[in-house]
């Protein structure tokens, strides 16, 4: 599991990573910023790696980049979701070695929705676990799977500050 902080503290802008190299959050942080439109430039952000892991490999990607659109937009993502892959700089989901296990591994620790690259979206379905796989091909595509999952069906902005304009039908087109 990964934790984020985000806060808004135009005066001091900085990042803290625990669990993660510097160097791939920053990545994961401007792929966000790029990408996906989130205005992250003013914010300070908190990252942790939780029960002192550290993640070497490119697989907790997409956990980071979704923790961080947690807390940054300011809006819980369920329990029952784990997220596995990789994030390129276009902003892409890619597979990662392994993926048929993960998600095996992630259905025994009791998660009921996974979402994984596109690209693998169809073979993790075949494997017939008592899990629902959703694969996204980019990033915005994660945060318009989350949003529907959390219960917003418009496609209009539903926060109201300056910094979730993001949200507006126009922002989040494919």
């Amino acid at each position: 599991m990964t934790l984020a902080l985000c806060v808004s503290d135009p005066s001091s802008v900085s990042r803290h990573a625990n669990g993660i190299k510097a160097s791939r959050a920053e990545m994961i942080i401007a792929v966000l910023m790029k990408q996906a439109g989130l205005k992250l430039q003013s914010n300070t952000i908190f990252l942790n790696v939780v029960s002192g892991f550290n993640l070497t490999e490119t697989a907790g990607d997409l956990a980071i980049a979704a923790a961080i659109c947690s807390s940054f937009l300011e809006f819980p993502i369920p329990n029952d979701i784990a997220f596995i892959g990789e994030v390129g700089l276009g902003g892409e989901l890619r597979a990662v070695p392994r993926m048929d296990k993960r998600v095996i591994a992630v259905a025994k620790l009791g998660f009921k929705r996974c979402i994984v690259p596109k690209t693998v979206e169809r073979t993790l379905m075949s494997l017939d676990l008592e899990i629902t796989i959703l694969g996204c091909k980019n990033l915005k595509e994660v945060i318009n799977t989350v949003k529907r999952l959390c219960g917003f069906t418009s496609d209009y902005g539903f926060f109201t500050d300056a910094k979730t304009l993001f949200w507006n039908k126009r922002d989040i087109s494919h």
